[in-house]
C-alpha cells in the first residue's frame, strides 16, 4: 500500500470545541494510551434487560464516571470545567471510529475508517474459524443477573490481539494504531467474513 500523509497522530495534542448551553467549551487533551482506552472499555457496564416478545433495553451503567475519569487524566493546559455527561461526549469524539468501507482483496479485508483528523485504512488477513472462536470469548463476558437482565463487558484487548496477528498493512497513522481502531477494523473484518458465507451459502 502507497503510504499517504498520516490524518492521524496520537502524540499529537487536540483541542476540541464543545457546544453547551452557556456556550462553546474549549477543552485540549491528549489521545488516550490503549491500557487508558481498555480501562475505560471495562468500566463501562452494558446492561440488558429482556422486557418480552423478544423486546430488550440496553443501558450503559457507569460510562459518564469512566468517562470523567479518563478525561481528567488526559487534559491538557487549561480549559474550562466539564461535568461527568460533557466528558461522556469528549470522549467520544476522540473515540470516533465509523467503517466507511469494507472490501475483500482475495483472501485480505481492506477497511476504511473514518476517525478524528480524517480517513484511514487497515488491510487484514482473513482470520480463521478458530480465530474468530477465541475473539468472540475473550471480547465479550456476560453475566446473566436477576430479573432478566445481562451484564456485558467488552474487554478492547481481545481486540487488539487479534490485530496484531491479521494485520499486513495500515495507511493514514503516524506510529501504531490505537486500539481503539484496531479493535473496530478487526469487528469490521468478521463481520465482512460472516456476511460473505452468508451470501455463498446454498439456502437448500
Amino acid at each position: 500500500m502507497e503510504q499517504t500523509k498520516a490524518v492521524f497522530d496520537a502524540a499529537r495534542p487536540i483541542t476540541l470545541k464543545l457546544r453547551t448551553p452557556e456556550g462553546v467549551k474549549t477543552i485540549g487533551v491528549r489521545f488516550p494510551t490503549d491500557e487508558e482506552w481498555i480501562e475505560r472499555q471495562r468500566r463501562r457496564k452494558v446492561l440488558i434487560k429482556q422486557l418480552g416478545r423478544g423486546v430488550s433495553e440496553t443501558v450503559v451503567a457507569g460510562g459518564e464516571d469512566a468517562d470523567a475519569a479518563l478525561l481528567s487524566k488526559i487534559r491538557q493546559g487549561e480549559g474550562a470545567d466539564v461535568d461527568p455527561f460533557e466528558a461522556s461526549r469528549v470522549i467520544d469524539q476522540l473515540g470516533q471510529c465509523d467503517v466507511d468501507d469494507v472490501a475483500q482483496e482475495g483472501d485480505a479485508f481492506r477497511v476504511t475508517l473514518r476517525v478524528i483528523g480524517g480517513t484511514v485504512e487497515h488491510v487484514l488477513r482473513m482470520p480463521s474459524a478458530k480465530d474468530v472462536f477465541d475473539y468472540r470469548r475473550a471480547f465479550a463476558r456476560v453475566l446473566d443477573l436477576p430479573y432478566n437482565r445481562q451484564e456485558l463487558t467488552v474487554n478492547l484487548a481481545a481486540g487488539g490481539a487479534l490485530y496484531k496477528k491479521l494485520v499486513t498493512a495500515n495507511d493514514g497513522y503516524a506510529g501504531e494504531p490505537p486500539i481503539i481502531h484496531q479493535a473496530v477494523a478487526v469487528r469490521a473484518t468478521i463481520d465482512a467474513l460472516d456476511a460473505s458465507f452468508q451470501e455463498t451459502g446454498d439456502p437448500n
